[in-house]
């Protein structure tokens, strides 16, 4: 310690001292005075009975304070040489004083301490602290005074600080003190206090670091302590105001706080209550990085836990049971500004909340009564200049009970934000599209949650990234009503309106689909190695039996479905030519659907097929079961079947100039099990001309429709078709397609049977029976021809072919027979022969007899009368007895097979025969039962004779 002037006025007891020094165990000095003044007043103290003061004065004191640690971590100050000495044995003296023993009376009338200095260096929280121009007074001090509540001048202990921090902030205390008791009332007032330099101290547990940021503060303050009792402090008007707080990663910033300002706080240990009458957050402002760690923003902020733990104690520790108690009258967040850079499921997505607002009401830290709340923030994409959405709530949540109710409303939030998220899973852009909701909410920690509100979805579209064009949108889809109760596992939709849908399917050139493709193939999992479980962990993790309880499905409900002005859109390229068709004006209802068993919606909707055609859907549905239910009844009316001549030219080798389709479908599902009835009517179908198409049917597509068609143009056919949904194998269009296959194979390939079914019979009209050696037509195949012509009647477009044929045994037996009575009857002169004749029945003479011996005789140039012996022995009994009217009969009998056996049939009778046969036929048609002529074709039977049987064959073809 060093001094450079000392004055000292005996007579007026005072003393002056000129820049003292005191030296710290390290440079630079410890304290350093410019000018101290110190007067004691001799003839006060004798008249008081006290010590008394005149005054005692400072100037330009300067302190330099030091705390530095070692290199185990011991800390020490540059002071701490002048604390040992005074704490050493041969400085220290005992005194004792009863506890409320008075103080000595002292007093001073003033204390000044001014234009001073205070350097604070901290190495071990690397923290300079520089505070200029302290000024501290005190005036009319005495030990024993007391504090006087009354506003008069020269109030006893008055005291005041003032300093200057390095940032210029200002610090200014004033009041009164009293020492016994002790008691301090005064005003506290902190103006812009920068607080990087205090950071260095909190720095080692945060990985955030301040750049920025002042604190300014005004409050009052009052300590007593009565005797035997504790301390006790208040704090009231007090104002907190904390201002351009930065705090950064590094050099960038991630938070930032305008203002953050805590009005008229009230605090008092005797009730250990805080009382502070609103919070107010202004232009908070974030930004951050979201991936697969999580938030990045939230290991800045959280606690470094590297020193251990305090060890745990078994020792009972009285602790009070009263806790202090905080309540916030209102807390408001205004124009918080969040920014997210979201990377882990997109590629990197930059999303704002701004503006975000936040007010509450009466906050317990005992959570005794319910927080009320408004929140409103508007969320925007990739700097935005609009809104990207609204989302505003108001409600209460209790945190004792862990509940909260409220309202919330959701507003244009646009759905293009979450185009970046769909891209991973789905081939569409999502362009357009706006959802809003309004409604009561309720949720505890239970898991009970329910929301009553309405919803809705407008201007939407999605397009398929390939063509760029809309595959799905509408107008507004409108729920106005939402009722949802997870503790009921309900939902219950109101009137569900669709205004102007629209949905495009196309099938491209390669016969895909523009559905198909809408998914995005994921790349297979590759598994890791802290993820992967062994079977004893997978099966000590599963729930038992008792723990495995199946969650009651959800009850779904919708009042009604309705659909105003739809359309969709239908297009073939992998055609030639392509094909092309919508669906328009649709509109309709679906009413009372629910998963409930047993309940049915009926279903009600029309519209237009390319403008003119109408359509219409109607029955009862329900595809809410487990196992879907429905009856249903689609009806398309005159569509124009030109629109499908690209289907027709590809698989049906025609193009169609002319025709109007009628289709009634009828289905009913019923545990899966699926039966229906089509309907279809094809008006005045008129083919154009072939294609030359490699997938074109091979069945007769012209036959089929001539055997469909009837007389007045129509084809009118009913198709029954049944189904398995559990079967793997099934298909919808399948069993249709399949059905209709059917009925025109079955058609073209048995065309009589058809023909005869139309009539009601079951007969084969094909085949025209003759008897043998005959080319005349029975009475039952003139019935016969006569259902054919009925039934060519109704088919117009049908024509016949005749190909008659013969049975050469048969036949030929029949001609040759016909042929040798034809000989006997001009040999004999006569005009016929019996109706009767055979050779058994020629008489014993006569000129027939006569003919046929002459006939014999110049057939073989042999008497015929030799041969009557080789039939004696025939003719002759056991008793050798000849009959001969019986040898007579023989002897004829054996001329006649002769001469039958000696004819000669060639193949030009039998395709004479052939001939005639077909000839019947058609006279008959033509003649008897009135078919046009030009529809009767004869083969040529005779040169291309047929052998098969005594028969004509029909056949079935075009005009």
């Amino acid at each position: 310690m060093s001094v450079h002037d000392l004055k000292i006025n005996p007579f007026l007891l005072r003393v002056q001292l000129d820049n003292l020094v005191i030296a710290g165990k390290s440079a630079p000095p410890l304290l350093e005075l410019t000018h101290a003044d110190a007067e004691f007043n001799l003839w006060q103290s004798l008249f008081n009975r006290a010590w008394c003061v005149d005054h005692l004065q400072l100037t330009g004191l300067t302190g330099q304070v030091i705390r530095t640690a070692d290199a185990k971590g011991n800390i020490s100050f540059n002071f701490d040489d002048i604390i040992a000495r005074l704490q050493s044995p041969a400085t220290t003296q005992t005194t004792s004083r009863a506890d409320n023993a008075p103080l000595p009376d002292f007093r001073i009338q003033t204390l000044a301490l001014s234009n001073s200095n205070l350097q604070f260096s901290d190495t071990t929280a690397k923290a300079n602290l520089s505070y200029h121009n302290i000024n501290f007074t005190v005036h009319n001090f005495g030990t024993r005074n007391t504090l006087v509540k009354d506003n008069v001048e020269n109030q006893p202990n008055q005291y005041r600080l003032s300093f200057n921090g390095q940032d210029q902030g200002t610090l200014t205390t004033d009041g009164q003190l009293s020492l016994q008791p002790l008691q301090i009332n005064g005003q506290l007032q902190l103006n812009n206090i920068t607080l990087p330099p205090f950071w260095g101290y909190v720095q080692p547990m945060l990985q955030a670091q301040l750049a920025d940021g002042a604190v300014s503060l005004k409050t009052h303050y009052a300590l007593a302590q009565a005797p035997d009792q504790p301390l006790s402090y208040r704090l009231d008007n007090t104002f907190v105001t904390v201002s351009n707080v930065q705090f950064t990663d590094g050099k960038t910033p991630v938070v930032k706080v305008a203002t953050l300002r805590l009005d008229d706080i009230e605090l008092t240990s005797q009730q250990q209550q805080v009382n502070i009458a609103d919070v107010t957050v202004d232009g908070l402002w974030m930004q951050s990085r979201f991936d697969q760690h999580g938030l990045a923003l939230v290991p800045l902020f959280i606690p470094n836990t590297t020193e251990p733990a305090p060890p745990a104690t078994t020792s009972v520790q009285h602790t009070s049971t009263t806790k202090w108690q905080v309540k916030l009258a209102a807390f408001n967040l205004k124009n918080a500004d969040i920014n997210v850079h979201e990377q882990q499921l997109s590629e990197g997505i930059d999303w704002r909340v701004y503006p975000l607002m936040l007010q509450t009401g009466n906050i317990d830290s005992q959570l005794t009564t319910p927080l009320s709340y408004q929140m409103s923030l508007d969320i925007s994409q990739n700097n935005a200049t609009e809104s990207g959405g609204n989302f505003s709530s108001e409600g209460s949540i209790d945190l004792s009970a862990k509940q909260a109710t409220g309202k919330l409303t959701l507003s244009k939030l646009r759905l293009n934000q979450l185009q970046p998220y769909l891209a991973h899973y789905l081939n569409i852009e999502l362009p357009k599209g706006e959802v809003s909701s309004s409604g009561d909410f309720s949720a505890d920690a239970a898991g009970h949650a329910s929301y009553k509100g309405n919803v809705d979805l407008s201007d939407l579209e999605i397009r398929d990234l390939q063509q760029r064009r809309p595959l799905l949108k509408w107008q507004q889809l409108a729920i106005d009503s939402v009722d949802f109760d997870a503790d009921k596992r309900q939902l219950t939709l109101g009137n569900v309106t669709l205004e102007k849908p629209y949905a495009k399917v196309t099938i491209n050139e390669d016969r895909s689909t523009n559905i198909g493709k809408l998914l995005v193939k994921q790349a297979p999992a590759t598994p890791d190695d802290t993820e992967i479980k062994t079977t004893a962990e997978i099966v000590a993790a599963a729930p038992t039996t008792a723990e495995a309880v199946t969650p009651k499905p959800l009850q779904i409900t919708v009042a009604s479905i309705n659909v105003n002005n739809g359309s969709a859109y239908f297009a073939d390229n992998s055609l030639t030519p392509n094909f092309a068709t919508g669906i328009e004006q649709l509109h309709g209802k679906i009413s009372s659907l629910s998963s409930v068993p047993g309940t049915k919606a009926s279903v009600d909707i029309a519209g237009k097929i390319d403008r003119y055609a109408p359509m219409s859907l109607k029955g009862e549905i329900n595809p809410l079961l487990q196992q879907p239910y429905l009856d249903l009844k689609l009806l398309f009316k005159s569509v124009e079947l030109t629109t499908v001549n690209p289907y027709s030219g590809t698989y049906a080798g025609y193009y169609i100039d002319k025709g109007q389709l009628t289709l009634s479908l009828n289905y009913q599902l019923q545990n899966n099990q699926l039966k229906g009835n089509n309907h279809v009517v094809i008006d005045q179908l008129k083919l154009g001309k072939p294609t030359d198409s490699k997938l074109a049917t091979s069945l007769p597509v012209t036959l089929a429709i001539a055997l469909l068609q009837d007389r007045h143009g129509v084809i009118d056919l009913g198709l029954p078709v049944s189904g398995d949904l559990d079967n793997p194998d099934f298909s919808f269009g399948g069993i249709i397609l399949s059905a209709l296959t059917n009925v025109i194979t079955k058609a073209v390939t048995a065309p009589f049977s058809f023909l005869a079914n139309l009539l009601g019979s079951d007969e084969e009209l094909n085949l025209v029976a003759f008897d043998a050696g005959s080319a005349k037509l029975t009475k039952a195949e003139q019935d016969k021809l006569q259902k054919l012509a009925s039934a060519l009647n109704e088919r117009p477009k049908l024509t016949l072919s005749i190909d008659a044929s013969v049975n050469p045994q048969q036949d030929s037996q029949a001609l040759a027979e016909r042929k040798l009575q034809r000989q006997l009857l001009q040999q004999s002169g006569l005009e016929n022969l019996p109706a009767d004749f055979s050779a058994s029945r020629i008489p014993a003479s006569g000129k027939l007899t006569e003919a046929l011996l002459a006939l014999y005789q110049k057939q073989f140039n042999v008497d015929p009368v030799s041969e009557k012996a080789k039939a004696a022995k025939a003719a002759t009994d056991d008793k050798g007895k000849v009959d001969n009217d019986k040898l007579t009969t023989l002897w004829h009998i054996g001329l006649y097979n002769q001469l039958l056996n000696a004819e000669t049939i060639t193949d030009a009778d039998l395709g004479n025969l052939a001939q005639r046969r077909s000839q019947a036929v058609k006279a008959y048609l033509v003649d008897t039962v009135a078919v046009a002529p030009e529809r009767v074709f004869l083969l040529d039977s005779k040169t291309k004779l047929s052998k098969t049987a005594a028969q004509a064959q029909l056949n079935l073809s075009t005009n």
